[in-house]
């Protein structure tokens, strides 16, 4: 396994992140890494890195990035929207299927939380071919909250009274907010005609309703896997196993190149 740095400039920022790829010669099919909101490439209590490895091992490229105003990649999290995420994430795609590592035709997309949502519309929209999508703890929920004036069952007044809302120590601004008034997260994935893998826990805040409705949304293309007890992190040893075995073998099944 080789670890190596990655960074591409998108719209007068660098975002940053990590390629790793397996021992051998290239190119690899490769898997995007897409993070929650608020969070990092690594994920809550390093999860993406254990998929990493995961995936490492099965003969797999992997990239993960912060997306802007998130872990080491320039910008501010006061800035940040779905549909500005959504735009940097092409370049970021189209970043990697550049690179001389990279099988372009065998791209493969994992997000969790927001970063599902990302995914999806990444999917949807890239030029690219993007052979599998799985999504974790798909968070579509957020546009439904905003509406209805909160986050997480918090209340965005302070957006009004101090200018920013406090999520987890961070400043979020009014973009995501307005932004999210008409974003659509089933009309931005639409159009992703691929394989696609659902993950979704009983124990997650948020309700497997919004991962049912993807599936619905692709009909056979769309696998659902609700997997009891699980939470929003899948942070007990059983579920964050599960969570990560199923991933890859839905990943190698999908994958152009053996």
């Amino acid at each position: 396994m080789t670890i190596q740095p990655f960074e591409t400039a998108v719209r007068g920022r660098t975002l940053r992140g990590i390629t790793t790829l397996p021992d051998g010669a290239g190119p690899w099919p490769t898997v995007v890494l897409f993070h929650g909101f608020g969070g990092s490439r690594v994920e809550m209590s390093r999860i993406f890195v254990e998929l990493t490895r995961a995936l490492t091992r099965s003969g797999l490229a992997v990239v993960a990035f912060d997306r802007a105003g998130h872990g080491e990649s320039d910008g501010e999290f006061f800035d940040t929207s779905a549909s500005g995420d959504v735009q940097d994430a092409q370049e970021v795609l189209r970043a990697v299927a550049a690179l001389d590592e990279v099988d372009g035709d065998d791209l493969h997309l994992v997000g969790l939380s927001l970063g599902a949502v990302i995914a999806a519309a990444v999917a949807a929209r890239s030029p690219l071919p993007i052979r599998s999508l799985s999504m974790w703890s798909t968070a579509a929920v957020f546009v439904d909250d905003i509406a209805a004036g909160s986050i997480q069952g918090r209340s965005l007044a302070s957006l009004a009274t101090e200018g920013y809302f406090d999520f987890m120590g961070q400043r979020m601004g009014p973009a995501m907010v307005e932004d999210a008034r008409t974003f659509d997260p089933y009309a931005e994935a639409a159009g992703y005609t691929g394989p696609a893998l659902l993950m979704h826990g009983t124990a997650d805040f948020v309700p497997v309703s919004y991962a049912e409705r993807y599936a619905a949304l692709w009909g056979p293309t769309a696998t659902l896997d609700v997997v009891p007890g699980a939470d929003h992190g899948w942070a007990t040893v059983p579920h964050r196993d599960h969570v990560i075995a199923a991933t890859v073998d839905f990943i190698t099944r999908h994958r152009r190149s053996v």
